[in-house]
């Protein structure tokens, strides 16, 4: 054989080898994309390291069960028998560390968003778990830097993924980054928003029905009353009348207010649907399934007007005058 055909073959597996490192680098340092799973993995005594990774690759944990062998026996990892609660966001030197004989893993934090949380509160929340930093938590938010196939159209919008972090119960590992639960969170908001959404009986598209849901979840203190007040809003939209809901005028105010003054409804921003006709840029926070399930389908009505009592039920009403007569009840104590 030629001398310059040895030193080809020699350089091409020095190649190929170099492309296998730096794929398996790649692969180990880089968290699975989509749903995470998380699952109780049993490693019984004497398992072969192939069997290991059938086993991860069986529980979801990994997807290429040669890339793992590989790593492990390239950093001469010893995989000890015995039940470990595993999670696909882990890393391979993470799962490596976590399957190491005498290594305790950290147990996860379980945490629950409230339906009606703004990005903001998330953020706060989190970080007084001592999850995330609130600043960096509020900057993914609204880099947008995520697989997502939903977005705003306006560029007046306060985050970016708004009404997106579904409200729901969640378990985390400590040291699990700001992006990848805000991604566990995205994924929830499509798994339930994608199962109910061919209930739809609006003209609305995706994310208008998520805006509305938003405002249903801030104005309902009642389950009952949901789809009523969605439907009250829709009729106002189809008719060309304002909101004037007072929901997305506190989204921009500094701090909470049961009560808005005038100033408050005079306040120039995009949000302020007592100025400005038509749905917000955005939704104003996350809103539940139920909420959800009403903006999908509104309560058929010829309401256009809704007043609070003081139990946190509502007077609806046709017309203005009828409106302004529940205000006057409501008022002088007679509802």
């Amino acid at each position: 054989m030629r001398l310059w055909q040895k030193s080809f073959k020699y350089y091409l597996v020095v190649l190929l080898f170099l492309v296998l490192m730096v794929s398996l680098v790649y692969v180990s340092l880089k968290h699975q994309k989509g749903k995470v799973i998380e699952a109780v993995v049993e490693i019984p005594q004497n398992t072969s390291t192939k069997d290991v990774a059938m086993i991860l690759k069986k529980n979801g944990i990994i997807k290429n069960p040669y890339f793992f062998m590989f790593y492990v026996k390239l950093n001469n990892y010893k995989i000890a028998a015995g039940k470990y609660k595993l999670s696909s966001d882990m890393t391979y030197e993470q799962l490596c560390k976590a399957l190491e004989k005498g290594f305790v893993p950290k147990a996860p934090i379980k945490f629950t968003i409230p339906e009606g949380f703004t990005a903001q509160q998330i953020a706060k929340k989190l970080q007084s778990l001592g999850l995330v930093d609130e600043k960096k938590f509020l900057e993914a938010v609204n880099s947008y830097d995520f697989n997502f196939k939903y977005k705003y159209s306006s560029k007046e919008v306060k985050y970016k993924l708004e009404g997106f972090l579904f409200p729901d119960t969640y378990e985390v590992y400590p040291g699990t980054s700001e992006k990848d639960i805000i991604r566990m969170m995205l994924n929830r908001f499509l798994e339930v928003y994608e199962s109910i959404k061919d209930k739809k009986t609006t003209d609305l598209d995706d994310v208008q029905t998520v805006i509305l849901a938003s405002i249903v979840e801030k104005e309902a203190k009642k389950d009952s009353e949901r789809g009523i007040i969605a439907g009250v809003f829709l009729n106002r939209l189809q008719r060309g009348i304002k909101l004037e809901s007072c929901a997305t005028v506190e989204y921009v105010l500094p701090i909470h207010k049961e009560l808005l003054s005038l100033q408050d409804v005079r306040i120039k921003s995009p949000y302020n649907t007592y100025l400005k006709k038509g749905l917000p840029p955005s939704a104003i926070c996350s809103p539940g399934k139920k909420s959800l399930l009403a903006a999908l389908d509104p309560a058929k009505t010829d309401y256009l007007f809704f007043v609070a009592k003081k139990d946190g039920t509502h007077i609806f009403s046709k017309t203005f005058e009828d409106h302004l007569k529940a205000q006057k009840q409501i008022e002088e104590g007679k509802k």
